[in-house]
């Protein structure tokens, strides 16, 4: 910890003594905001990725080549730890720069070397990165604000999040208002450049982003609709990061041709009838057809397959505000992958679900299943059902940020959820093309989830706050669907999983 913090000084007063406010009226001379998030949690987790399933079949962890029933080995108990810290230097209401560092998530006594271990004797494995590096400026004589470098985006979503992109990307995000309610915001963002076979004229290395959202508030509520464009390219690393699990058609090769890609989408929020509030997204995208080679085992055959990706989301939440907390109901739709005369024939696949792309903080309508816990806690990234929302439909109720007594709240939430992917493609065609983007549990018509969240939030301070989530988690699956055949142990049809965590969060 001597380390860390000398370290993070040791960059204030650099940077402080090249940008500091000696003299403020100097146009060379900047003003040192420092802001941050340092989190530590402690807690356990229970049967991440529903393992003890595989306790029950022959094939144990893996259930044959499936990747969608998998999850890392977690201790029963953790201490971890993130630390964000964030240098804003402000020339002038027109011009700043922001730099955000970030050390975490790591835990405590281990021994990872790759940023994510903190052993005794040293700081081994505390590589501190940086999370966003921007310049923010105004256009001389205008009111169009300029955001460039690397930054946070976050397409236009309401309380469930956006699960197409909201993430950390490199690009140029332009604000201009147009009048006091309307607005357009175009962006450019390259989320992906592989260089490293940079002189072949045959590959296309990039994946550019170009955008538009065209945000209205009128009385009572906002209309915020936008529209993206990418051109993805073959060497890009974009196939990478959404086959986490490479599919049998990419096993060997990379797509011959690159792609085209688009989504289109909108937020509608309402709150003219306050204290109730209505939200309402709405989404498509599709990736167009790719051509991918792959090599026929040990008969060196080439073959060409075609993949396309398209699909639907739509999610919706209703609150209502009182004195002592808010009721609420929440709901989402997401098409699936179908057993479709494409899927069956061996040379083209057809993936129903949304594309995704950047969902590091997208879709949070729950605390343990998805990604909306607090600070930095475990939870849907960490191998738990889904991060995206994609090939599900799904309906809770909550009662949030009851307060009863001072600077204490608390929140009662209860979720089912449901697969939409077609069960006898999983049977017919044994996974392998199910998992893509951040979406650790597949789930079919014939699978369900139950989620219960029983979250609390105490302020110490008016800096430091203390959470406590306890969750739980029910997973229902049909062993007619993801038993494999020959399998005579049987496999667990109902799956329990569960978590109890503390966060403490000093925020300045």
């Amino acid at each position: 910890m001597k380390r860390i913090t000398a370290l993070l000084l040791a960059v204030a007063l650099a940077f402080g003594g090249i940008f500091g406010s000696v003299n403020a009226a100097q146009a060379n001379d900047a003003q040192l905001k420092v802001r941050g998030d340092w989190d530590f949690a402690f807690g356990t987790v229970h049967n991440v990725g529903f393992r003890s399933s595989y306790n029950h079949s022959s094939h144990r962890v893996d259930r044959g080549d499936y990747p969608s029933r998998r999850g890392p080995d977690h201790d029963s108990f953790e201490a971890r730890q993130r630390i964000r810290t964030q240098f804003e230097f402000i020339s002038s209401e027109h011009l700043k720069a922001v730099l955000q560092l970030e050390i975490g998530d790591f835990d405590w006594g281990s021994t990872d070397t790759d940023g994510g271990g903190a052993a005794l004797g040293g700081s081994t494995g505390l590589a501190m990165q940086t999370r966003q590096a921007y310049l923010d400026w105004l256009i001389p004589n205008t009111s169009a604000a300029v955001r460039m470098g690397y930054q946070t985006v976050h397409l236009p979503a309401g309380p469930m999040g956006n699960p197409v992109f909201a993430a950390q990307a490199a690009g140029i995000v332009l604000n201009t208002p147009i009048t006091d309610n309307f607005g357009l915001t175009p962006f450019w963002l390259r989320p992906f450049s592989d260089r490293k076979d940079f002189d072949n004229p045959n590959l296309r290395n990039n994946v550019d982003l170009f955008g538009l959202v065209a945000p209205l508030d009128f009385g009572g509520g906002s209309f915020s609709p936008y529209v993206m464009y990418g051109r993805i390219g073959n060497h890009s690393g974009f196939w990478g990061y959404v086959f986490e699990y490479e599919p049998d058609y990419r096993r060997s090769t990379l797509p011959r041709s690159s792609t085209n890609a688009w989504w289109l989408g909108a937020n509608f929020s309402l709150d003219l009838f306050d204290p109730l509030e209505f939200s309402l997204d709405a989404i498509y995208g599709r990736v167009s057809n790719t051509r991918h080679n792959d090599i026929d085992g040990e008969e060196k055959h080439d073959i060409t397959h075609d993949v396309r990706m398209a699909g639907w989301y739509i999610g919706a939440t209703l609150d209502y505000t009182l004195d002592w907390g808010t009721p609420g109901i929440f709901g989402w739709w997401a098409s699936g992958d179908k057993n479709n005369a494409d899927n069956r024939n061996g040379n083209n696949v057809r993936i129903g679900r949304l594309p995704v792309l950047g969902v590091d903080d997208g879709f949070y309508p729950t605390s343990f299943g998805t990604v909306g816990y607090f600070g930095v806690g475990n939870g849907g990234n960490d191998g738990l059902t889904t991060a995206t929302g994609t090939g599900t439909w799904g309906i809770g109720i909550q009662l949030a940020d009851m307060t009863f007594i001072e600077d204490l709240s608390h929140t009662l939430r209860f979720a089912y959820y449901r697969g939409t992917n077609s069960a006898s493609l999983v049977r017919e065609h044994e996974g392998a093309f199910f998992k893509y983007g951040a979406d650790p549990l597949y789930l079919t018509t014939k699978d369900s989830v139950l989620e219960i969240n029983f979250d609390h939030v105490y302020q110490i301070y008016d800096n430091l706050a203390a959470s406590l989530e306890l969750g739980w988690l029910q997973l229902r699956s049909d062993r007619g669907t993801w038993q494999p055949s020959g399998d005579t142990h049987g496999l667990k049809k109902r799956d329990n999983a569960w978590k109890a965590q503390i966060n403490f969060q000093y925020s300045f």
